[in-house]
Order: C-alpha cells, then structure tokens, then sequence
C-alpha cells in the first residue's frame, strides 16, 4: 500500500512538471497611533525587479492629510516608504483602500496600533480592498485573520501537499505525523520571516 501511495506521488509530481516553492509576498501596511489624530505610516511593497514595484497604493480618508511627505527606497526587492498622516477625530470609522490591488494577485496585511496598545490587524485582498478602522478588535478576529491566512497559504501551493502526502507515506504512527507536520509548520513560518 505505501509502495502504491509513492508511486502515485511521484507520478504525481512528475505530471506536475518540476515543484517550485512559491513565494508568497504580501504588500504591508502598518499604522502606528503617535497622538490623538497622528498616525506613523509604514508602507512596504513587493518589487518587480530592479527599481520597479507593484502599483499599490495607500488611499486613507478624503479628510486626512499627510503631515509629512513619503519618503522610500528600494531594498532587498521591495519598496519601502514612510510618512505621518492627521486626521481630525482619529482614523476610527475611516475606510483605508489599497488602489491597484483588485488587478494583482497579492494580499496586503495591515496592521494599525492604537496608543492604548491594542491593535487591528486586517488581510486585504484583491476582492476586499479596503477595511474600516474600528475600536479595539476582538482576540477573535484577529485570530480568524490569521487562521484563514495560513489555510489559504498552505493550500495554495502543490509544494506543501506533496510534501504533507510523503509525510503521510513516510511517517509511522499519528503521533509522529503531529509532531512532525507541527515542526515542519514551525521552520517554515521561522524561515518565512526572513
């Protein structure tokens, strides 16, 4: 029976044409509260080689102003700009859209920090291009934001369900499999932050 599961996985694969890890660069947009209407922005942006980057761009409330101009640079393929932004009452309520993303295939997970601490974090993408900035989030939202985030990566890609099948194939006992699918999960975000 393992003899037969191989077979198939290696037939499998060789269909598949050669397995390419994927990279997953999601564009990041954090947001950090420095006073009542003031908020620090970072903006970082997946390249498209050299000097080039994906047409994604920050769009906050008509009625807020950036207190400071971007500024930016191209490092380790990827665009990053900063700057501070003022809006009277705060960003609560306010809508931030990411132009260009409906016409990409990336996400943009975004992160506002409040000076209490509490923070909202929020996955944009190409169907869901904006979000409202709401008061503190529930501990539950932003777990889900997360859950659904890794499922999505974790399927999306042909690499980590063979690698997942051999395990099944190579792997004696469920405990072991738990253990090592859970350790292969580990080194894998690890490495992902890189």
């Amino acid at each position: 029976m393992k003899r037969a599961l191989l077979v198939l996985s290696v037939f499998a694969a060789f269909l598949c044409g050669p397995a390419e890890a994927h990279e997953m660069r999601p564009a990041y947009l954090e947001l950090r509260q420095t006073g009542a209407e003031t908020y620090d922005v970072l903006w970082k942006v997946p390249g498209r080689g050299e000097n080039l980057r994906l047409g994604l761009y920050v769009e906050f409330p008509a009625d807020a102003k950036n207190v400071t101009e971007p500024r930016g640079a191209m490092i380790n393929n990827a665009l990053t700009e900063r700057w501070s932004v003022q809006r009277a009452g705060g960003l609560n309520g306010g809508t931030i859209h990411i132009a260009g993303l409906s016409a990409t295939m990336t996400d943009v997970l975004a992160r506002l920090e409040r000076r209490d601490g509490t923070a909202q974090v929020a996955r944009l993408t190409p169907s869901a291009p904006s979000f409202v900035v709401e008061g503190a989030p529930r501990a539950m939202q932003v777990a889900r934001t997360y859950l659904v985030l890794g499922v999505e990566h974790i399927l999306g890609g042909i690499d980590h369900l063979l690698f997942v099948l051999a395990l099944l194939i190579l792997v004696k006992g469920t405990r072991r499999l738990i253990a090592t699918v859970t350790a292969f999960t580990l080194a894998h975000s690890l490495s992902a932050r890189q």
